[in-house]
């Protein structure tokens, strides 16, 4: 009746409850929301302008709006209005990195005493590649680029994401898609300077960035140890995107002690103080404590790697994983004689590939002395990384866990 306010009804909820709740777009049931919103702006706040961003690009692949972008900087920044959607700050492996936890979910058990220091692993080699084509144009024994193209050719990924170069800035890496032999070849080689390299998951999963049908293709991940945490990161983490490892097949991981900033190294340095013109550098390499600048064939710069000291990323301080111990495959030079490659399997996967590509003739190889000079100095290396101070991110407090649902039991009005 007019005038008159209608009454409501008797009944009602109870709520058992405080947090609301959401319903997710993967159909994984109900996720509390944490009570302090936690957004891009305290990603800066707290990891880059704390100079804990390793620039990995895990915040950059996992924006579900698509506004994370790589920078000239080294660092991600925002193009559009944020969601507030939480995603970035928790695919973050600086914000927090659980080890133990990310382990258990990546290998399904934990490290044994015996394995404190190279990390989970099932057995350590020395390769070198086979290709020609590939020993002229990889570093050292070219095992990323043959372990790629075997898994290429035998149908078991379709596409890796790796380091290429910019075409307009000479020696900038950033993530590139390979798909073919002229591709890793493209590709192959190391750089000293990071590139985002997660972040190129973005040019898979996002529909207007995507080259490839992200939902039937299947991936391999090449990136540095603090990529990888970045990875596993997002993938493991319940508010951040472990879609964007749906199609992982396997990860290569690269060892590691330090990395550059690019205008301080290649440019300030390489070009400005030693006057070379990045245009005619054909390789780097750093490599028993040397930097090692070639143009063509000939070595132009041949001096100790304490020239770059004031170059060195300050992020690099804090991170204690020398070895790639996130990795299925880990690989680098130290350990094996020079023209080859050393190599650990983490994973029975990545011991697996391994294999595949030693049969079908991809690569030569040879296990490394368990107790040799090569497994000693590499654990050495591991254990002069472990010095430094992690706790900024090796923590539990910003987690907030994975709540299980909870029925709330309704009075239906008779």
């Amino acid at each position: 009746m007019s005038g008159q306010t209608a009454q409501k009804p008797a009944t009602q909820v109870a709520v058992l409850q405080s947090t609301p709740l959401k319903s997710t777009v993967e159909g994984e049931g109900w996720k509390a929301r944490p009570i302090k919103l936690k957004i891009f702006g305290n990603l800066i706040q707290e990891v880059v302008n704390k100079n804990l961003c390793m620039y990995c690009g895990a915040c950059i692949a996992s924006c579900p709006i698509d506004i994370l972008f790589h920078s000239e900087k080294e660092e991600p920044v925002m193009r559009g209005t944020c969601a507030a959607c939480q995603v970035c700050y928790y695919s973050c492996p600086r914000i927090e990195l659980p080890l133990a936890e990310i382990e258990q979910q990546v290998f399904g058990r934990a490290r044994t005493a015996e394995e404190a220091i190279l990390g989970i692993h099932v057995g350590a080699y020395s390769v070198k590649a086979k290709d020609p084509d590939v020993v002229k144009q990889a570093q050292d024994g070219g095992a990323v680029t043959s372990l790629l193209l075997y898994a290429l050719d035998r149908k078991i990924i379709d596409y890796a994401v790796n380091s290429g170069l910019t075409s307009g800035k000479p020696w900038r890496p950033e993530p590139q898609i390979a798909r073919t032999k002229e591709d890793l070849l493209n590709h192959a080689g190391s750089r000293y300077t990071p590139g985002g390299q997660v972040g190129g998951l973005a040019e898979v999963a996002i529909p207007n960035r995507s080259v490839v049908n992200f939902q039937e293709e299947r991936i391999a991940l090449v990136g540095l140890p603090c990529e990888l945490q970045g990875s596993w990161r997002m993938g493991t983490h319940w508010i951040a995107a472990p879609k964007l490892a749906r199609n992982l097949v396997f990860t290569v991981g690269l060892f590691c002690s330090k990395v550059f900033d690019y205008q301080k190294m290649m440019v300030d340095y390489v070009q400005g103080k030693r006057g070379i013109d990045l245009k005619n550098v054909t390789k780097v390499n750093i490599k028993r404590n040397r930097l090692l600048v070639y143009t063509g064939d000939k070595l132009a710069i041949d001096e100790p790697v304490e020239a770059l000291a004031g170059a060195a990323r300050e992020e690099c301080n804090v991170c204690v994983d020398y070895s790639a111990e996130l990795a299925d495959i880990a690989v680098g030079a130290i350990g094996s004689s020079p023209g080859w490659s050393t190599v650990i399997t983490r994973s029975p996967r990545g011991d697996e590939i391994l294999r595949g590509a030693v049969e079908s003739g991809y690569l030569d190889m040879k296990p490394l002395d368990p107790v040799g000079k090569g497994i000693k100095f590499l654990e050495k290396l591991c254990e002069k990384k472990r010095l430094r101070d992690p706790s900024a991110y090796l923590r539990h407090e910003t987690a907030f866990p994975k709540p299980e649902p909870t029925l709330v039991p309704l009075e239906i009005p008779h």
